[in-house]
């Protein structure tokens, strides 16, 4: 494959961006520290909120003092606040290291898409735009994937603690790779208020925006539901810690070759139609794995998984795809905070519920629920009026 060489910087910045070392077990490990579900999943809403509260002004930054200088300053609070928690037990500091993360990919999301789209834009080269970006989203998942068999190898030996650690580390290197590599030259530069008003401009005048928007935001709380879910699941099947890092492995990989393939994966039924499908598909066979044990509970779980990790390797780049094509340069890493805002403030809220259900319900009920919210997606076509067909793809 044929890439410009800042292409490829974007690549190799998205695998040590998301060398996440600890992610298949920091659940587990939360839980091992004397912390019930619950309260893990409330310190992953903490970095969820913190997320979404500074999802725009991290855009508005972004776009107006640098993507280069934001994509930096994203990954040195990733690497501390990773730290922090490797090297913490107390719930107060778990707390503010996470509210750290949030912060620091509010810097980093989007804003890394929106500074290559400008430069592919400028050369009219969008099309290979595309296929960097899904190709960057599925090392992105494969770096993970790595990461994450490695860290239960590491955790199962040594320590879960230490896999943080080891994050951090990696994390940190993706900076200098943003400084030398990515290039900066056709943002357009332009105001607060400018940006601002693009902005408002964007939401009020385009209503496929709008609709999107809705849409992504339940779809994308399944698919932060079902990432979370695979590590209290798992160890209710009884799969053991040194396995689940390779499990996810696998369910990262088929997110990968999803994302190669978001095109002709969604071309049938189009981009929203094909998610909510996933979406629902996925956590009934989640659920009615609990219905039966042994091995049996666990392929029909690992099907589930399985139709989710597709889900997840599609959601992103349709997202990012059909927001960098709705706004313009001046507005772009901001309409991309504002989309991945709402999407982050919808499982924020449904996190800590979700972990309820699971520990008073089951996780068959809590996974039904889910599938219910994400049917409400196709709400625009049904309801609202003047709905743009086109939406769809």
């Amino acid at each position: 494959m044929k890439f410009e060489k800042f292409g490829w910087a974007f690549i190799f910045f998205r695998i040590c961006r998301n060398s996440y070392f600890h992610v298949a077990f920091s659940l587990i490990y939360f839980q091992s520290l004397g912390f019930t579900l619950s309260q893990s999943l409330m310190l992953e809403s903490f970095y969820y909120i913190s997320k979404a509260i500074f999802e725009v002004p991290g855009g508005i930054l972004a776009d107006q003092f640098g993507r280069k200088n934001a994509l930096v300053a994203s990954a040195v609070i990733s690497a501390v606040s990773y730290l922090g928690i490797g090297l913490s037990s107390s719930y107060l500091v778990l707390a503010l290291c996470e509210i750290g993360i949030g912060i620091s990919m509010s810097f980093s999301s989007g804003t890394d898409s929106a500074l290559i789209f400008d430069e592919y834009k400028a050369q009219d080269k969008v099309e290979e735009y595309q296929r960097v970006e899904s190709i960057g989203w599925g090392m992105r998942n494969i770096s993970r994937g790595v990461a994450s068999a490695f860290g239960s190898i590491f955790a199962a030996w040594y320590s879960m603690a230490g896999t943080f650690i080891l994050s951090s580390v990696v994390i940190i290197f993706s900076a200098p790779i943003a400084v030398i590599y990515l290039k900066e030259i056709n943002r357009q530069r332009s105001s607060i208020s400018q940006i601002f008003y693009s902005i408002i401009y964007l939401i009020k005048n385009n209503q496929t925006y709008r609709h999107f928007i809705i849409q992504f935001s339940l779809i994308t709380m399944g698919v932060k539901v079902g990432f979370w879910a695979f590590q209290p699941f798992a160890t209710e099947h009884g799969i053991p810690l040194s396995w689940v890092g390779g499990c996810f492995t696998l369910i990262l990989l088929v997110s990968l070759i999803a994302s190669f393939f978001t095109e002709k994966i969604t071309n049938i039924a189009g981009y929203i139609n094909t998610q909510v499908a996933l979406g629902v598909s996925c956590f009934f066979f989640m659920g009615i794995s609990f219905y039966f044990s042994g091995v049996a509970g666990i392929l029909i779980m690992a099907i589930g998984f399985l139709l989710h990790a597709i889900l997840q390797g599609i959601s992103d780049p349709i997202m990012r795809i059909k927001v960098n094509k709705c706004a313009d340069s001046r507005s772009r890493a901001t309409a991309m905070s504002v989309t991945s805002m709402f999407g982050d403030i919808s499982f924020a809220i449904f996190a800590p519920i979700f972990g309820y259900l699971v520990e008073n319900y089951g996780g068959d009920i809590a996974s039904y629920i889910v599938s219910l919210i994400v049917m409400l997606s196709l709400l625009p076509y049904l309801f609202l009026q003047n709905v743009d067909v086109a939406s769809t793809d």
